[in-house]
Order: C-alpha cells, then structure tokens, then sequence
C-alpha cells in the first residue's frame, strides 16, 4: 500500500512571499526545496487528507480520482483548497462538526450544490466505513476543534497527528490509539515547540518514539525550520524521514 505526501509544507509555503531566510532563498533557485502546504493521499481509498490551498496543483500531479476527504481542522491551510474538488462527483467528507460545517460552507459558497456528503465525526471514537476510523483531538490554538487520524485498512495502521502542541505528548489516549502503526505521519513545524500550537524537532522525536511505528514520516514543516539536510542529520539515527512534496512511501 502507497501513501502520498503531496504536501510537506506549514501555513506559508516555502519559499514564502517576502522571506529570505536561507530555507526560502534555497528554494526559489532550487525546485526540490520548495514545500506547498500539508496534505496526504491514500490510494487504496481514495483518500486525501487536508484539501490544502494548493490542492489543484496536487492534484494536477496526482491525476487521481478522489472520493474522500478528511479534515484535521478548519484552518486555511488545511482546508482553503475543497473547492478545488469541484471536478469529483460523490465525495464524502469527514470531520468534527465545526470543520464538516466548514467545508460544507465552502462548497456552497464557491460552488453551489454538489452531491457531496459531510459525515461529522466525534471525537475519541471508533467508525467503520468499510475502514476504520478514529478522530482524535489535538491542541493546537486558536481553532475551536482540531484533530489527529488513525486510519485501519485492512491490516494496515496509518496515523496522521494533524497540527498539535507538545501537549500531546502527555494525552494517554491519543499515544495509546497511535501506538505501532505502520506509518506515523507526524507534524514537526517548528525548531522548537510553540505550546498549544505546534511541535518543535525534539518533541516530535519523541512524539515518534512514544507511538514506535514502523515507519515515521514529519512533515508540515515551516520555512523557519532548520534545513532538509539538517533535519534528515537530526532524525537518521531513529530511522525516520522528513518528507519532500510527492513522497511515495510504502508500508
């Protein structure tokens, strides 16, 4: 089974408009470094989490149909970029309440009708759709609800932590419903934790060794972080990756 990362950037993209930290200047002069905002595809199902606010040049890359989506919250960038869906028929959205109501809005704002279905999701608990899912909340102000997902399809377990504070290191739930899966795909924003925002490098490490997957991907990743190469230095010895835009990784 493949998983896509189409997006492997923060809120502001890298290079971002204006900035020219080394990180930005890298990437306007060379491709591989630059970084479109978070999202994820699952092939198997169909699957994108995140509809991101360069959605339309994932998906021009992509070329896949899409069916699903999931919503880890309703901030801009992780979901500014449903309309871009416009061309699918069918698509089931899943989230909690406030973003499914979100992106409903979207829809109909920008696109009108659509026969397209919004399935709210409780937190911290199980749903079955044919797969398995859980929704699990995460810290990450200001946003009124955000939130990680474990996805089972079939014996595979995929986790995706969404954007989250250091807090989470301590929610027992969370780690324990995380815990072994095949991929971790885990947010490292920052060089250090912003609590209740974001996860810096160190924690996000140990984030990764709490849940000991077997595969552990970071992403969402902000132009103010250290470089790839740093980052790949910082994380080789635990076996994990810092994900690039279209990485293919196969569990």
């Amino acid at each position: 089974m493949k998983v896509i990362i189409l997006g492997s950037g923060s809120y502001s993209g890298t290079p971002k408009p204006l900035c020219n930290c080394e990180n930005c200047v890298r990437a306007r002069k060379y491709p591989q470094y630059r970084r479109t905002r978070f999202s994820v595809f699952i092939p198997e199902i169909k699957a994108l989490i995140d509809p991101s606010p360069d959605l339309h040049y994932h998906l021009e890359h992509l070329n896949m149909d899409v069916k699903r989506v999931f919503i880890t919250h309703a901030h801009f960038d992780h979901i500014a970029g449903l309309p871009e869906l416009q061309i699918f028929k069918g698509v089931k959205c899943y989230s909690h309440e406030y973003a499914a109501n979100t992106a409903k809005h979207l829809q109909e704002l920008f696109l009108g009708e659509r026969d397209w279905e919004y399935i709210p999701l409780e937190f911290n608990r199980w749903y079955d759709f044919g797969f398995k899912v859980y929704h699990f909340p995460t810290v990450h102000q200001p946003i009124k609800a955000a939130g990680g997902f474990v996805i089972e399809i079939g014996k595979k377990k995929i986790a995706i932590t969404g954007d989250t504070g250091p807090e989470i290191l301590d929610d027992e739930n969370a780690m324990e419903v995380m815990k072994g899966s095949d991929l971790l795909i885990a947010e490292m924003t920052k060089k250090q934790s912003v609590p209740k925002t974001h996860l810096g490098v160190k924690d996000a490490i140990k984030l990764a060794q709490k849940v000991e997957a077997k595969k552990t991907v970071f992403a969402h990743i902000s132009h103010s972080n250290y470089t790839q190469e740093k980052l790949e230095d910082m994380v080789r010895d635990h076996g994990y990756m810092i994900a690039r835009d279209f990485m293919y990784v196969e569990i």
